[in-house]
């Protein structure tokens, strides 16, 4: 119709008038590692890992040489319940399994002495055992013996050695029999004081400790 106006779409400002511009922000640009940083990272690691890994491998070698004194005590407690009955200890010379274990458990196989006083691991083991006895003032009966277990856990051509050593009145104990054994007839090392008698432990400082 004539005579109207119609408004414009969009408002515009009157002349003269300041503009206003109405920019959208953008997202905050994400800011990744430098190659300096990574490698710092990188190192850091590295220098955790090797301080770690040694640590927790030499805590597992550790808690496998608990199996020996664990078992030197079951040993020795048959062979009290033996002598007890028939008035002597029992003799295992050759150690048992034959072949020493190493990392890798090995089957206990049968038949060996230590059936005859009923003892036996529950599976595998990685230690070889053997008993050590005489009859010192006790002609024709076992009457003193030394219960020793070696092994090579970590597989470096070095044995530890433990013991447990039952001694007689007014004769001592037995030393060890094994190949290189460190058992002597003194009793087992003890850090700080004297030897024992009659309780497990190792032949010498280095045996659970550095050299396994």
């Amino acid at each position: 119709m004539s005579g109207e106006t119609t408004a414009p779409a969009h408002p515009v400002a009157p002349h003269g008038a300041p503009t206003v511009s109405r920019s959208v922000p953008s997202a905050p640009r994400r800011r990744g590692f430098t190659l300096v940083e990574l490698m710092i990272v990188v190192a850091i690691i590295g220098v955790l890992a090797g301080v770690a890994i040694p640590n927790f491998l030499r805590y597992q070698l550790r808690a496998r040489t608990t199996e020996s004194l664990t078992h030197l005590k079951g040993i020795a407690t048959s062979q009290d319940a033996y002598y007890s009955e028939f008035g002597t200890y029992v003799s295992a010379s050759s150690p048992v399994p034959s072949t020493p274990p190493g990392a890798s458990r090995l089957p206990w196989p049968a038949g060996t002495p230590f059936d005859e006083i009923g003892w036996a691991p529950e599976g595998g083991v990685v230690f070889q055992y053997a008993v050590n006895a005489d009859s010192a003032g006790t002609p024709g009966a076992l009457s003193r013996f030394t219960v020793e277990t070696r092994a090579d856990l970590d597989e470096d051509g070095l044995f530890s050695f433990f013991a447990y050593v039952r001694p007689l009145a007014g004769f001592g104990g037995l030393p060890g029999s094994m190949p290189a054994t460190t058992c002597t007839a003194g009793g087992v090392y003890s850090a700080g004081g004297p030897n024992t008698f009659n309780a497990p432990g190792p032949c010498d400082p280095d045996s659970g400790r550095s050299r396994f």
